[in-house]
C-alpha cells in the first residue's frame, strides 16, 4: 500500500478532481468512481492542505459534499495556484538545486569533472556525473546557468541575478507582475515570481476573475504551441452535456480520442468558459470543445491545409452567435427575425440592449414603438436564451429553421401556462 504524499508528480491527475469536487461542487465521496475510496481520501487531504481557508461543506443526510467558496475581489492571489506549486521532487534534485547554485554563484566557469569534485569536497555528497550533467542541462534551459565550449569540453557558470545587475528594473516589474498574475493565462508564473522575491500583490483586485482558468493552462499551452506551428493534435475529450463535435449519444463519462487542427481559443464573456475551436478531421467540419473537458493533448504532424481551415473559420465566424457552428458550411447560415415593442419615451434602455448585445445583428425601426431585429446565425438555437430575455415585448419571431421557431413559441406557451397556473392558484 503506497504511502500518502502531499506533493504530486503530475498535474493532470489532480485537475479533474479539483474542478469536479471543489469548483463545481455538490459531489460526495460516493461520486468518486475513478479509483478506490482511499485514493479519494488522499486527494481530499491534499485539497484541504492547499485550500483550507476556502473549503466549505454541505450535509445531505449522512453524505457530505465539499466545495470552494472564492471571492476574487477580496483575494490578492488565485488560491488554485497552490496546486501548481506542489510538485514532488527527489532528494538529489533539491540538494543539487541548492548546491549547484551556491557552487556557481561566483561567476567562474567550471568543467563537469571539477563541479563533481567540488560537490564532494565542499558538501560531502557524491553524485553521479550523469546526474549532474542532466541537472546542468535542465538549469541551462531554465536560464539559471550559462554554458560555453572550451576545447573539447563544456564549462558551466551561474548567471548573475537580475536584482543585482538591474536593480532599478524591479520596482516597475512588481507592478506588472502583480497585474499579470491576476488576469493573464499562465498567471501562476507571475505568482511564482512574486513568491521567489517574497513579494505580494498589494495593488490589484479583480471583480470578474475566472479563477478556474488556471486548471486548464496545462492543456492550453500545447494547443497554443500547435497553433503557432500549424500542427495537428490528438486530444482526449471527456464529453459534457454542452460540448459540440461529439456524438449525441455520448454520456458524461465517455472519453473520445479525436484528431483535430486547433485554430482559435474562444472565451465566453457570460460564463468565462474557454473553448477550443478546431477543424475535426473525422467529420471534416469545424467544431468547438470546452477546454475543461480536454484531458490531454498530443502534438502530431503539420497540417498542410491549416491556412485553408483558417480561411473557412474567418468566413463563418461572423455568423456564430456563441460557439456552435451548426451545419456550416454545408447548409449555410440561418436567419432570425423578431419584432420588439417598446415605449420609446420611457424604455430607451431596450434599444441600448439590442444594439449592445445584438452581436452584429441589424436593427430597423418599423414605426414608433416597433423595431425589427435581424441576424444571420450559424446555429440559431444559440440565440434563443437571449431572445427570450425580451419576453413580453416580442411581437413576432421568425427563423429560417422551422424547428428553432417552433421551439421558441413552444417555450413561450409553456411559460404562459405555468405562470398562468401559478397566478390562478395565488388569486384563487
Amino acid at each position: 500500500m503506497s504511502e500518502y504524499k502531499e506533493l504530486i508528480k503530475q498535474f493532470d491527475k489532480i485537475r479533474s478532481y479539483v474542478r469536479d469536487f471543489y469548483v463545481f461542487g455538490f459531489k460526495t465521496r460516493d461520486d468518486f468512481c475513478e479509483k478506490s475510496g482511499r485514493t479519494y481520501d488522499n486527494q481530499r487531504r491534499r485539497m484541504e492542505s492547499w485550500f483550507s481557508d476556502y473549503i466549505r461543506a454541505d450535509l445531505n443526510g449522512h453524505k457530505k459534499s465539499v466545495f470552494l467558496t472564492l471571492d476574487s475581489s477580496r483575494m490578492d492571489v488565485n488560491p488554485l495556484y497552490q496546486a501548481w506549486k506542489s510538485k514532488t521532487f527527489t532528494g538529489n534534485a533539491i540538494s543539487l538545486r541548492f548546491f549547484l547554485s551556491d557552487l556557481l554563484r561566483d561567476g567562474s566557469f567550471k568543467s563537469l569533472e571539477t563541479i563533481a569534485d567540488e560537490l564532494q569536497a565542499r558538501y560531502h555528497c557524491l553524485f553521479d556525473t550523469q546526474t549532474i550533467r542532466r541537472k546542468l542541462a535542465f538549469y541551462e534551459k531554465e536560464g539559471l546557468i550559462t554554458r560555453k565550449k572550451e576545447g573539447k569540453q563544456y564549462l558551466y557558470s551561474g548567471k548573475a541575478s537580475l536584482i543585482h545587475t538591474h536593480p532599478s528594473l524591479f520596482p516597475a516589474l512588481w507592478l506588472a507582475v502583480s497585474f499579470f498574475q491576476g488576469v493573464a493565462p499562465f498567471g501562476f508564473i507571475g505568482s511564482t515570481i512574486l513568491d521567489f522575491w517574497n513579494r505580494k500583490n498589494e495593488v490589484f483586485r479583480f471583480r470578474s476573475d475566472y479563477l478556474i482558468h488556471t486548471l486548464e493552462d496545462e492543456i492550453l499551452l500545447p494547443i497554443l504551441r500547435a497553433m503557432e506551428q500549424k500542427y495537428q493534435i490528438r486530444i482526449n475529450v471527456r464529453s459534457t452535456k454542452h460540448a459540440s463535435g461529439l456524438p449525441s449519444h455520448s454520456t458524461g463519462c465517455t472519453v473520445t480520442s479525436l484528431t483535430v487542427t486547433p485554430l482559435k481559443i474562444l472565451t465566453s464573456t457570460q460564463t468565462g468558459r474557454r473553448y477550443l475551436c478546431a477543424w475535426q478531421e473525422r467529420s471534416c467540419r469545424l467544431s468547438t470543445f470546452r477546454l475543461d473537458s480536454v484531458q490531454n493533448v498530443e502534438l502530431l504532424a503539420p497540417d498542410n491545409l491549416y491556412d485553408a481551415h483558417m480561411d473557412a473559420l474567418s468566413h463563418v465566424l461572423p455568423c456564430v452567435w456563441g460557439v456552435s457552428f451548426g451545419n456550416l458550411p454545408g447548409r449555410g447560415p440561418e436567419t432570425v427575425t423578431m419584432e420588439i415593442c417598446l415605449d420609446e419615451q420611457e424604455e430607451d434602455f431596450i434599444l441600448t440592449r439590442l444594439q449592445r448585445e445584438g452581436r452584429g445583428g441589424s436593427l430597423r425601426r418599423i414605426k414608433p414603438g416597433l423595431y425589427e431585429y435581424t441576424r444571420l446565425c450559424a446555429d440559431a438555437a444559440e440565440l434563443l436564451p437571449w431572445a427570450k430575455s425580451f419576453t413580453g415585448r416580442v411581437r413576432s419571431f421568425c427563423c429560417s429553421n422551422a424547428d428553432v421557431e417552433k421551439r421558441f413559441w413552444n417555450d413561450m406557451q409553456k411559460m404562459q401556462e405555468y405562470y398562468g397556473h401559478c397566478s390562478r392558484e395565488v388569486h384563487g
